[in-house]
């Protein structure tokens, strides 16, 4: 049987996202490959053998963290669990955002969408990821888990201060100052316990028995950074799209029936969150390449997601593709649980943007490298509104 190919490919020492789909291409080119960075690890990123490794969850493992590499012990919840904690934790998260209650959030994210892009209109426009794409999922984290806004206001430095100690510190611990903020909040909820998520924990039970303190704080670690990071990123992709093609916001203002699709083809084309890792529990056969059972094992969400054996002319951005099974949120068991309510956020932002005056570049975007390793998107994204409206 076949070894795997062999490249020092490091995730984490791409500097600018755009670079990352031609050395993915380059990847899936040689099937499953091996890198011999921190201590080795093999890398999928053909669309069939992600996919069949998301469909085994119980070969590729969670437990043993889901960074590549994973240092020390600290694990988040939910993401860091295999069952039978997984089943317990998303459980509880999942409660809290089913589609019945994402559905009954549309009105105020519609009212919070309007309010920020509004005042993004009125001061003629300005970098939207400081304008619209980090206020608004930070706003949603109090609405929808109670974080207090004085609260939320401090994690994007908090956690990009912990990505970049991701190679070389336990996650709680490269988390430290966003553990603080958490066990704050937990603190204030006890006290005054208002109505809403975070109080929904104190009296959480889980296998019959009562959530301990340690585990509320890992659950709201993992939402306070997930929570804001994806939503961000993609909405920064999605006006990129706009302003790089004008021709793309008249054909939405002509045919608003096809948001949903663009939303979908803009997390396929700009998989905001890059790759996530596993460890094999067992020798498992991918692609004619046994990996061993101990292995880490990096699934490369974005390099599927442009497998042109899945998607026609994979690199083109097309609104009118099915984009239907794309990996942005992950898939199966793990796959992400608030990505209903990030499609709602989306949908709308776009539903909104649509009735204004189109968004055209006011200046050169500056592109992030792989947060971590893996979460893909913009740092400043200057932007105008032109002046007419296109009908």
């Amino acid at each position: 049987m076949p070894a795997a190919s062999t490249c020092p490919f490091d995730h984490h020492a791409i500097t600018d996202s755009r670079e990352a789909w031609g050395i993915y291409a380059d990847l899936r080119d040689d099937g499953v490959v091996f890198s011999p960075e921190y201590g080795g690890f093999y890398v999928l990123t053909e669309y069939a053998h992600v996919l069949a490794a998301l469909r085994d969850p119980d070969s590729f493992i969670s437990g043993g963290g889901t960074r590549v590499p994973t240092v020390g012990d600290g694990r988040l919840i939910v993401i860091d669990n295999d069952p039978p904690e997984h089943t317990s934790y998303r459980a509880v998260v999942t409660a809290r955002l089913t589609p019945d209650s994402v559905r009954g959030m549309a009105g105020g994210l519609r009212a919070l969408i309007d309010r920020l892009v509004d005042d993004f209109h009125a001061e003629g426009g300005g970098d939207w990821v400081s304008g619209v794409g980090l206020p608004l999922p930070l706003h949603v984290l109090t609405q929808v888990v109670g974080f207090d806004w004085d609260t939320v206001a401090q994690f994007r430095d908090l956690a990009e201060e912990g990505w970049s100690k991701a190679t070389e510190q336990d996650i709680l611990a490269a988390r430290a100052g966003l553990m603080e903020l958490v066990r704050a909040e937990v603190a204030r909820h006890r006290r005054t316990r208002p109505d809403d998520f975070i109080t929904s924990l104190l009296d959480q039970r889980v296998d019959e028995r009562p959530m301990t303190d340690d585990e509320r704080e890992r659950l709201l670690l993992g939402l306070a950074v997930a929570g804001h990071e994806t939503t961000m990123n993609a909405s920064g992709w999605i006006l990129r799209y706009l302003a790089d093609d004008p021709a793309r916001q008249t054909l939405l203002r002509e045919r608003p029936e096809l948001i949903p699709k663009f939303v979908e083809e803009a997390l396929r084309h700009s998989s905001p969150i890059h790759s996530i890792g596993r460890t094999t529990s067992r020798d498992v056969e991918v692609g004619g390449v046994v990996i061993p059972a101990g292995s880490r094992v990096l699934l490369v969400y974005a390099a599927a997601n442009h497998d042109a054996e899945r998607f026609a002319e994979a690199d083109e951005f097309d609104v009118e593709r099915s984009a239907a099974g794309h990996l942005a949120f992950g898939f199966g068991r793990h796959q992400c649980p608030g990505a209903l309510l990030a499609r709602t956020e989306l949908r709308l932002l776009l539903e909104k943007l649509i009735t204004l005056p189109p968004v055209e570049y006011a200046g050169e975007p500056e592109f992030a490298p792989l947060s971590g390793g893996t979460m893909s998107g913009l740092r400043a994204l200057p932007l105008r509104f032109a002046a007419e409206p296109t009908r």
